[in-house]
């Protein structure tokens, strides 16, 4: 139990900067919950709810393919955790790290909606949070902007992994280029 906690500090301590702009992302989600509840009908966000679940189902996929297909070395040390070393040693690493990342984000995401999902229906029809109705549009309004935040990152890390894929390939054929040259 002390080993959890020591690692849940170095983990928080690790990641400060990340916390921070989760913060902000929250902060700026409530900001325009808060300013902008009166006016608008829950049943606006259908749309955004189910373009977030499709979304996020689509990148998860393609982030866990990319990973599958292009870092194999990825999946044998999922395997076996002595490989985690030649990773860590690799290029790769860093865009291994992103994607596994951007995997966790979209999963994220989906569980939320689920929860989201479950959860309205329950709130809406049950009378016993009908006199916390505005705080809990203020919540979900926040909640689903903050998704959306998190959602459009995970989106442009799989943008940036693939335009890195495709300089270092770009790399690589000129470097190849150089080298048939050379041995001419």
């Amino acid at each position: 139990m002390i080993d959890l906690l020591f690692k849940t500090k170095e983990i928080i301590l690790d990641n400060k900067k990340s916390m921070l702009l989760h913060l902000l992302y929250l902060s700026a989600g409530f900001f325009i919950a808060y300013h902008s509840y009166p006016t608008i009908n829950l049943s606006l966000f259908e749309p955004v709810l189910g373009t977030l679940q499709n979304v996020s189902a689509a990148v998860f996929t393609l982030a866990g393919i990319w990973i599958a297909y292009s870092y194999k070395e990825a999946i044998g040390a999922f395997t076996d955790s002595k490989n985690i070393s030649l990773i860590k040693g690799t290029e790769s690493y860093e865009s291994i790290k992103m994607l596994v990342l951007t995997i966790f984000s979209s999963a994220f995401v989906l569980v939320w909606i689920l929860i989201i999902n479950l959860s309205k229906p329950i709130i809406i029809s049950n009378p016993i949070f009908h006199p916390y109705i505005t705080e809990l549009k203020v919540g979900f309004i926040t909640l689903v902007f903050y998704l959306t935040i998190i959602q459009l990152k995970a989106i442009l890390n799989i943008m940036v992994n693939n335009f890195n894929f495709v300089f270092s390939l770009a790399s690589k054929k000129a470097e190849r280029e150089v080298t048939d040259d050379l041995s001419k």
